[in-house]
């Protein structure tokens, strides 16, 4: 009985959407292709985008069926070619995709109360690393969230490409949307006080590309409205939003806390005046 008969019986045998199995001894990871409709708020997310012009709120949502699976073994299979870290492609249909196994994703490997801290260290550096020169290599991921990225014990992979914002984003915004991601993820799986935060963002800013830094904190600079929102709700609000507060927090520029600071205290200040200009009346 040859592989791709085996594999096929197996995935007739499953109901789950990802699931994983043994094949000629190796673990293989199946992937079903899902029915995608695009999200309610896709014609804000565009308006805002346009307004604001900032290519974070273009919507990028992945396509479905067995476009989605084509588009993703085709990518993982050129990222391969040239060298990137990215799970071989063992077979692929119309409505499944077989990937062989790449490690523990580093959402688990965070979670895992067996780890020590240098040992988190040490992955989510190399994750930062390795993000950084796929980055300087010209290539981007789409959305490098920690449960996206594995590590087999020696080195990180790339895992999930059936996001390409290249549809609809340029190269640099494409890069500029991973680094909000994956620091993003570094928030959503650590304690906001943790020192690995700021240790994996430092070994990306030292390894990538010098303008995908600076245009990054520029967006994030430019985005004062949003971040001063999600300070206020931050303490009410869902993990989501603390974790966007943070990870802008982080991102933004001296220069841009103090124009801040400044725009803070003149509402204030404004707000004062009328309040006492309602009670002199």
């Amino acid at each position: 009985m040859d592989r791709l008969h085996q594999l096929k019986q197996r995935i007739a045998n499953q109901q789950d959407r990802t699931f994983s199995c043994k094949l000629d001894g190796r673990v293989v990871w199946v992937k079903r292709t899902e029915t995608n409709t695009a999200p309610r708020w896709r014609w804000l997310s565009a308006l805002l985008a346009k307004i604001n012009r900032n290519p974070l709120y273009i919507p990028t949502h992945a396509p479905a069926g067995a476009a989605a699976i084509a588009d993703e073994a085709r990518r993982l299979r050129h990222l391969a070619a040239l060298g990137v870290p990215v799970p071989e492609v063992i077979a692929a249909e119309d409505d499944w995709i077989a990937l062989a196994d790449a490690g523990t994703s580093l959402k688990d490997w965070l979670r895992d109360p067996g780890r020590s801290e240098h040992e988190k260290s040490l992955v989510l550096n190399e994750a930062a690393i390795a993000l950084a020169r796929l980055h300087q290599n010209g290539r981007w991921h789409g959305r490098p969230a920690l449960r996206d990225m594995a590590w087999d014990g020696e080195r990180i992979c790339f895992l999930d490409f059936e996001e390409d914002p290249a549809r609809v984003l340029s190269q640099e915004q494409c890069q500029m949307r991973d680094l909000l991601v994956f620091v993003h993820g570094l928030y959503r799986y650590l304690p906001a006080q943790s020192p690995l935060i700021a240790q994996a963002i430092c070994n990306y800013k030292a390894q990538a590309p010098e303008r995908i830094w600076q245009q990054s904190v520029q967006l994030v600079d430019s985005m004062w409205v949003v971040y001063r929102l999600s300070q206020l709700l931050a303490p009410f609000a869902g993990k989501d939003v603390r974790q966007a507060y943070y990870a802008l927090r982080f991102l933004r520029s001296p220069e841009a806390r103090r124009r801040s600071r400044m725009r803070w205290l003149l509402l204030t200040t404004l707000g004062l005046c009328f309040t006492l200009a309602n009670h002199i009346d």
